[in-house]
């Protein structure tokens, strides 16, 4: 029988070593910061010193870790005992403070905060194994140096909550949930994969798949048993517009990470053709029925480039002879204009990257810094072949295959570390990915999964999304939620509907107002100007983004049987509808002047 807990000692206990562990952080804190700024005169006094550079960036790197664990040292102890009957108290985080006990989520020893009380072994940084008993586990969520939730259970007494209090965190802007601290050994599987192949990070919208990859990046960069494969400057991680890239760049240095290239495949891609003066577009499809026929007949010249096509002097020579075939009049004109007006898309981008490997593998240029006889620093530049040994791409279900492929080419023979991120549900581009074993991915045991747990929508959002036909599960104890309110009304009542939602919002909580159109959305982008709590965007803008509430207007009946309304065209449209809705965590309004839920059933 279970014995008695004291849950007054434990918190009390708990609260003392928190307090005592972020005294000790901030100690050295104030010693890493004036370590730091001898550094950096040493690396002022000696620009052309490599090893001055190297312990400049060390220090720097661990003040940096030490701002992001004072105000959350830990969030797991685990109590063993050996098999010699020692006992010691290990505590998992976000870094490893050796001195005190604490130790990185990526150690092989952190494995164990999954393990049931009992047996359990682990390897040692020596590659030997520990082997004894865990005879206590705690989980913390510690916020400000507050511990927000405790939970303990031991060997002598069962998984017990000792402390919970109402969490009351805003995000800021469009951060996703971290998940290093709510981390599930399935996940925690997922992070340590086999490092070498292609990996595939499935799920629906909101399931926390991108979160995880960034976090199976960091792991990669900095386990012990991985960081030897793997440096910050050969990896890349492709988003699919600034917002994402923004996104990324805020939380991948909370994970310790700093350097790493985070681009869209249009800068990516511009910059390997040295192609200065452009820029890239992205155009929306199933919005406009023009700009998909355009995109269509441009997909069809992609995919029958001819074997003997060569680039050309200009990239408007080069792509005006591949599309001549398929372009009716109108169309010239339109790519006449677009490349007067220095602007390339995916498809342009695609022809002129597989002329440009026909010529050898893309290349990008490395420095060289050689020391002369009087000790005279020269740097110099040339180009070497492009590979990286690992290449993420976020967002995967929105690539052509093409665009893959010349990906592909770039990875490492030694790693062929490629990590797609995406859900083939949410495709909202024509002519993407359909099936990955058209690009060549074949993934095995061990390299996918498939997450099947929601995070960001209530119950309630996801029993309206399967009442109007869409093939998604609401987990069990899930949130309930508000109810969905989808109604049929006019532009002004629509107007009114959304300021009076807006006005009855904390100024603290985030509200998309989504449309596929962007010409339909003018309206409210002059109504809530200075709002800075409400977002309006177009649904393909708002894809990888989340928000406590969201209103999608401007779905009208001509959306879903427009005339030439191809099964490809339908299809994206259904899917855009999806990802519209998907974005809220907590409030769902959908107006129009039909309710959705009967022009999605065809009434």
């Amino acid at each position: 029988m279970d014995r008695p807990i004291n849950k007054e000692e434990i918190l009390m206990l708990a609260r003392e070593h928190v307090f005592a562990i972020r005294e000790n952080i901030k100690k050295e804190m104030e010693e890493v910061d004036e370590t730091l700024k001898k550094k950096a005169l040493e690396k002022k006094r000696n620009a052309s010193d490599e090893v001055a550079h190297k312990l400049f960036q060390l220090f720097s790197d661990r003040l940096d870790q030490l701002h992001h664990l004072f105000p959350s040292p830990y969030f797991a102890r685990c109590d063993v005992r050996s098999e010699r009957g020692e006992e010691k108290t290990l505590y998992f985080s976000k870094f490893s403070l050796h001195d005190h006990s604490l130790f990185s989520w990526m150690t092989s020893a952190a494995r164990i905060r999954f393990a049931e009380i009992g047996s359990v072994s682990f390897e040692l940084p020596d590659k030997t194994t520990w082997s004894g008993e865990l005879v206590r586990k705690d989980q913390y969520m510690i916020v400000g140096g507050k511990i927000i939730f405790l939970s303990s259970e031991s060997d002598t007494y069962g998984r017990t909550l000792v402390h919970q209090e109402k969490l009351s965190q805003q995000k800021a802007g469009f951060m996703l949930p971290e998940i290093v601290e709510r981390m599930e050994k399935a996940q925690d599987d997922v992070i340590r994969a086999p490092v070498f192949g292609s990996f595939l990070i499935a799920g629906p919208a909101g399931s926390g798949k991108t979160t995880l990859a960034l976090h199976r990046l960091a792991y990669l960069l900095q386990s012990p048993d991985t960081a030897s494969q793997f440096e910050h400057q050969d990896m890349i991680v492709f988003v699919q517009d600034h917002g994402t890239q923004a996104y990324f760049s805020r939380l991948l240095p909370d994970l310790g990470i700093h350097d790493v290239q985070i681009v869209t495949f249009g800068e990516w891609a511009i910059e390997r053709l040295r192609l200065k003066d452009y820029t890239f577009i992205r155009r929306p499809n199933g919005v406009d029925e023009d700009v998909d026929a355009f995109e269509t007949r441009k997909c069809q010249a992609l995919r029958a480039l001819s074997d003997s096509a060569k680039a050309s002097r200009t990239p408007a020579i080069s792509l005006l002879s591949v599309y001549e075939t398929v372009f009716t009049d109108s169309d010239i004109r339109r790519m006449k204009k677009q490349l007067e007006e220095k602007q390339l898309d995916r498809f342009d981008l695609s022809i002129l990257l597989k002329l440009a490997l026909r010529s050898g593998p893309l290349t990008r240029s490395q420095e060289y810094i050689t020391q002369k006889k009087n000790f005279e620093i020269t740097r110099s530049f040339r180009d070497v072949p492009l590979e990286y040994s690992l290449i993420v791409v976020d967002e995967a279900q929105n690539y052509l295959a093409e665009q893959v492929d010349l990906l592909r080419t770039c990875v490492s023979k030694r790693t062929k570390a490629m990590l797609y991120v995406g859900d083939l549900e949410q495709q909202v581009l024509l002519g993407t990915v359909r099936d990955w074993t058209h690009v060549g991915e074949t993934f095995g045991e061990g390299q996918k999964v498939k997450l099947e747990k929601v995070y960001r929508n209530t119950k309630r959002i996801l029993e309206y999304l399967q009442e109007i036909g869409f093939n998604v599960s609401a987990p069990e104890r899930l949130r309930e939620g508000k109810l969905v309110i989808d109604e049929a009304c006019s532009i002004e009542e629509e107007t009114n509907r959304l300021k009076a939602i807006v006005e009855s919002l904390d100024p603290n909580r985030h509200v998309g107002i989504l449309s596929p159109s962007r010409d339909y959305l003018e309206r409210f982008r002059l109504e809530f100007e200075g709002k800075s709590n409400v977002h309006i965007l177009t649904i393909h803008e708002a894809q990888g983004v989340e928000f406590e509430s969201v209103c999608l207007v401007g779905i009208e009946e001509s959306f879903f049987n427009a005339p030439n309304l191809t099964e490809e065209r339908l299809r994206i449209k259904k899917d855009l509808i999806y990802v519209g809705l998907t974005r809220a965590m907590d409030e769902l309004f959908v107006f129009g002047r039909k309710k959705l839920s009967e022009m999605m059933s065809g009434e």
